[in-house]
């Protein structure tokens, strides 16, 4: 096909600017977490799927996306693609809520796996054989510009904003990239640049894409609270093992497979190549999840520090790529697999040095040697899986190495988020109960401070979590170091073995600083301990002091009133004095809708059970105590004075 200098410019344009809208996505989202929490009273284990649906929805149909476009035209999916992901993406921008926002992050990644696999076999087309380098090399810098700048910017547009902005601020870029992909490509005719095919693994693609969504909901959700004993759960996570079975037995019969799974039975080096490359980006959430909330969260550094901080680690992967992928056909491109993973790991445990006083320049030397070490590995490990391949399913392994960055980092994804939610309850629920428990008779605001100070989000307990992340991590890279031995030949039993030790290493290393846990409390007196104007230093944990509010006086009728008193040594702590609520604790109890629904008797009952954080019920991402050990007079007061309140109110 001729093209004119303009249109081949133009069309080259609307390529770059929707691939640097892609990998901007896969930048921008992790800084932006905390904020989401925090903005939509969200929990960390909900707002995780904002990523997940997106990598989920991206990975399971684009095998099928990329064998449809090469029939009915890539132009045609190019827009159609481009279409969907820019409207989702605006529509974001106006999300109410947490399930909101990852519905519309799931037509996002569906989007993305529309147009992603076209863009290089357009450039491909165009300029064929004797410019296809140049035109690729453009795309590929596209990708590395966005990766690069996405931290940066997140970083920038969160302290200035919240995360709306990392939806608002492109939308100019999203019509831009409608209004290019149609004035380049055409409107009623788009321009084909393939011969149609006729046959499409529809029902391949289906089973590989609820299969994900299986297992990584089992993942995300069974180690979370009592969900191992919820039967929905687990028929969910069965039911892709089950799926992806199906999917593997539908590969084997159709004509016209999505993965031609002989690559992997007749070459090792495929195999191992696949799995190292696979679990590499399974590590990725521990820099790209885990390490924004302690740094915003935790270190109360802007999110700005924590853009750049996660900028120099895209820096270092753009800067050693490429030498990596010069020196791999010299010193063969295993040995330098190896090397990357070793670096890659060095880096990871370079952040157990950072602990409650650290500065974002402590963290700059682990993500100088993590961006490094993945550079150092991508290139050689996608060399060798090309080589390990026949020319004619270069296509195939092209499309295959979306899928495994997409399930693999969408795995590392749910398996952290899990880990961090978990650590966090377990903390939470027992600091809440023994806080309340052994401070029982304390001044309603000291009990507040030495509860807010040994929660969830105080600085130690993120740092603790980072550390267990890293522990985990390195166990998965050492799948892909052993993977990246040259010469060493794997059996599908001897790569479960290599995946079973990596899991005990993980769980016993884990296991073994847990013990190193910020401690429980065990205090009879509290103001022998706290002082309001001062921070807190007990149980291990020094933190900080907060602001909080001051409860407002009562009449001298409300002082004398019983109720009030008894509502005020056990409650008042979290939802203030006159029921108002104190942010970080508890919500407001006036015009409440869970109250006005409950009787005294129902008041009295929940009292006495309590909530969990994830509850669905919950808004205030905290837990509620339960009371179950006071008099059922007391709770009567409390029950009573909560109703009355609120309804004068």
């Amino acid at each position: 096909m001729e093209l004119s200098k303009a249109r081949i410019f133009l069309i080259m344009s609307s390529l770059v600017l929707s691939s640097v809208m892609a990998s901007l996505d896969s930048s921008f989202t992790p800084i932006a977490i905390p904020d989401m929490i925090d903005k939509l009273d969200s929990s960390t284990s909900e707002i995780v799927w904002v990523a997940l649906g997106y990598l989920i929805a991206a990975s399971g149909p684009m095998l099928l996306a990329a064998k449809m476009a090469d029939g009915l035209g890539h132009a045609r999916f190019f827009q159609l693609g481009t279409l969907i992901y820019s409207l989702a993406m605006i529509a974001c921008s106006w999300a109410p809520d947490a399930n909101t926002l990852i519905t519309l992050r799931f037509i996002q990644g569906f989007g993305m796996a529309l147009f992603l696999p076209t863009t290089f076999a357009i450039a491909t087309a165009m300029y064929g054989p004797k410019k296809r380098g140049a035109a690729l090399g453009i795309l590929q810098a596209a990708n590395a510009v966005g990766f690069v700048m996405g931290p940066v910017f997140a970083g920038w547009l969160l302290d200035a904003y919240d995360w709306t902005a990392i939806f608002w601020s492109r939308i100019p870029f999203a019509i831009l990239a409608i209004l290019l992909a149609f004035l380049a490509l055409g409107f009623k005719k788009p321009f084909r640049f393939s011969e149609p095919q006729k046959s499409y693994d529809y029902l391949g693609a289906a089973f590989l894409t609820f299969s994900l969504y299986g297992i990584l909901y089992g993942c995300n959700k069974l180690p979370v609270e009592d969900n191992h004993l919820d039967p929905f759960v687990w028929i969910i996570f069965i039911s892709g093992f089950i799926l992806f079975f199906l999917f593997l037995k539908q590969e084997k019969k159709h004509k016209d497979p999505l993965i031609d799974l002989t690559l992997f039975s007749k070459s090792n080096d495929f195999t191992k190549a696949s799995i190292a490359f696979a679990s590499v980006f399974a590590s990725f959430p521990v820099y790209l999840f885990i390490l924004p909330i302690i740094m915003i969260n935790g270190l109360e550094m802007k999110a700005w520090d924590a853009g750049l901080a996660l900028g120099l680690a895209a820096v270092a992967t753009l800067l050693i790529s490429p030498i990596a992928g010069n020196l791999s056909d010299r010193a063969g491109p295993e040995k330098l697999c190896m090397s990357g993973a070793l670096m890659t790991g060095v880096g990871y445990m370079l952040l157990f040095l950072v602990n409650s006083d650290s500065t974002v320049l402590s963290v700059l030397p682990a993500m100088a040697l993590i961006g490094a070490g993945t550079g150092l590995f991508f290139s050689p490990n996608n060399n060798l899986m090309l080589a390990s391949a026949p020319p004619e399913r270069a296509g195939m392994v092209s499309g295959l190495f979306g899928v495994l960055r997409q399930s693999g980092y969408a795995l590392g994804f749910a398996v952290t988020a899990s880990l961090f939610t978990a650590v966090q309850n377990w903390f939470d629920l027992q600091w809440a109960y023994s806080s309340v428990n052994a401070l029982s008779e304390g001044p309603a605001n000291s009990i507040t401070e030495i509860y807010h100070q040994g929660s969830q989000w105080s600085p130690e307990m993120l740092v603790f979590i980072l550390h267990i992340g890293v522990l985990l991590c390195s166990s998965i890279l050492i799948i892909t170091l052993v993977n990246s031995i040259p010469k060493l030949r794997l059996t599908v039993s001897r790569q479960l073995s290599v995946g079973l030790i990596a899991v005990i290493i993980s769980v016993f290393s884990m296991g073994s600083y847990s013990l190193k846990a910020p401690g429980m409390i065990n205090i009879s007196n509290a103001e022998t301990v706290v002082s309001i104007a001062k921070p807190v230093a007990a149980f291990g944990m020094v933190s900080r002091s907060y602001d909080f509010i001051e409860p407002v006086n009562a009449s001298t009728e409300e002082s004398a009133n019983l109720n009030s008193q008894t509502y005020m040594s056990r409650c008042g702590f979290c939802h203030g004095a006159n029921l108002e609520g104190i942010d970080g604790l508890g919500v407001t109890l006036i015009d409440s809708t869970f109250l006005q629904n409950m009787d005294l008797e129902e008041t009295i009952e929940f009292l006495k059970v309590g909530r969990m954080i994830n509850s669905e019920e919950s808004i205030s991402g905290g837990v509620m105590p339960g009371f179950s050990w006071l008099p059922e007079e007391e709770l009567e007061e409390i029950a009573d004075y909560i109703k009355s309140i609120s309804v004068e109110e």
